[in-house]
């Protein structure tokens, strides 16, 4: 049993870990399995906007600049309502935020639905957005609470989520749109995997015991509070202490945290660059917006591969900056190759990004674990990094709209990804775990 100490001292935001259970328990895998379908949701309404980029555009007299505002609120709101994740959670536990995340993800594709004109189509993008702002932040703080041991593998099995959920929804977006005679329904079924995720969620709610913040923690960071001095319950063995524990604090203080937050601006920039505008371009060249569409199906499932592979790979590497070097130096040709030759081989070129700029967020995501001693600090690192990274991500890619009207291609807005991966290359090398545990 926890000795008196741990009782009283404990993380209020690990106490909404399920009664007795660990990463180990029976119902771990029925966590697991909720993870997986509701992680299935942190792209599927993004991603389903940019094969019908064409058609809204026609449809409601959209700019390039507008076109690219649309495409930047859901990265905005990423970054403006991540920090709500920790504070939902310090309050209500992640079980419980991560549901009332996917409920407000809900509303949004709903509004959605009656987007034939601008207001309804870009409120209710704004509202998806912050539902998957705070599931996006939350769920690192999921997996350091349940699956602490296991956090590349778990990362990688969510990541693999998205991967389905994006990949999916790009691929139906065009023939749906096609067989409802709707842009407006085909963004509503997004909503389908919402609700099911939604109640795969529900059992793990029923799990998790309430949240109660004990006053006696003043003063006492996570990671001693969250520290247990005996065995944990549910395991067969006593859970050590780390030799040296990483100082608790602001992540505004913490290098490695700004390190993490200038590549989330490179990554994301790249990621939603070949999300928003490849279709665009493609179709800009002759292509059909269903054979279009499907690049972006290509991207997805291919970041579905690295999703899974890389993360696993992370647990066995101590030092993660080769596994960076050699993702993100993969992105670079890649997206060269988009920039400067788009005909050459188009289909290898979107395959390639997919591994390499699918596999980069997932690694970054095991890192915000990683680097975190508790999952209060965690999902805190995971709102810091978030808030930065996303917003100036959203606001390159208004950028780059405004680059298509002025230019009347997409070959200057790829030249500036491709400058940005370069950028995010050399950022990657300072993720430096040793620097990163003493800061």
């Amino acid at each position: 049993m926890p000795s008196a100490r741990a009782r009283t001292h404990r993380d209020p935001v690990a106490q909404s870990a399920p009664s007795g259970r660990t990463g180990r328990a029976p119902g771990a895998v029925l966590t697991l399995v909720a993870l997986f379908l509701v992680a299935i949701n942190l792209r599927a309404a993004i991603t389903d906007v940019p094969p019908l980029l064409t058609s809204i555009r026609d449809d409601l007299g959209l700019s390039g600049a507008a076109a690219g505002v649309l495409t930047a609120i859901p990265v905005v709101s990423m970054g403006v309502f991540a920090p709500l994740a920790h504070r939902g959670a310090a309050r209500y536990g992640y079980e419980r935020t991560v549901a009332a995340s996917v409920v407000v993800l809900l509303v949004g594709v709903l509004i959605r639905l009656g987007g034939a004109s601008v207001v309804p189509l870009f409120s209710g993008t704004l509202v998806a957005g912050a539902g998957i702002a705070v599931l996006g932040a939350a769920l690192p703080g999921v997996v350091k609470t349940h699956f602490a041991e296991r956090a590349g593998a778990v990362t990688g099995l969510y990541s693999a989520a998205v991967g389905v959920g994006a990949a999916g929804a790009s691929a139906l977006a065009v023939p749906l749109s096609d067989a409802f005679g709707s842009w407006q329904l085909s963004l509503g079924v997004v909503a389908v995997p919402a609700v099911l995720g939604l109640f795969a969620w529900l059992p793990v709610i029923r799990r998790a015991k309430p949240v109660r913040t004990d006053p006696s923690r003043a003063g006492t960071t996570d990671a001693t509070a969250a520290r247990p001095t005996g065995r944990t319950p549910g395991s067969t063995k006593p859970t050590p202490a780390p030799a040296t524990a990483a100082p608790d604090t602001s992540p505004w203080r913490r290098p490695v945290a700004w390190i993490l937050a200038v590549f989330l601006v490179m990554q994301t920039s790249a990621y939603y660059g070949v999300v928003g505008w490849v279709p665009a371009a493609y179709e800009e060249q002759g292509w059909s917006a269903e054979r279009a569409g499907l690049l972006l199906s290509v991207f997805g499932l291919t970041g579905i591969v690295s999703g899974l592979v890389i993360p696993l790979l992370a647990d066995r590497f101590a030092d993660p900056r080769p596994l960076f070097a050699v993702t993100v130096a993969g992105a670079v040709v890649g997206m060269g190759l988009l920039a400067f030759a788009p005909n050459l081989a188009p289909w290898p070129t979107i395959a390639l990004l997919g591994l390499t700029l699918g596999g980069a967020f997932p690694l970054m995501l095991v890192m915000l674990v990683r680097f975190a001693p508790s999952p209060a600090a965690a999902g805190r690192l995971s709102a810091m990094t978030f808030l930065i990274g996303y917003p100036i991500a959203a606001a390159l890619q208004i950028v780059f709209g405004t680059i298509h009207d002025a230019t009347g291609d997409y070959t200057a807005v790829f030249g500036v990804l491709f400058a940005m991966t370069l950028v995010e290359l050399v950022v990657c090398l300072g993720l430096n775990p040793k620097h990163a545990r003493h800061t």
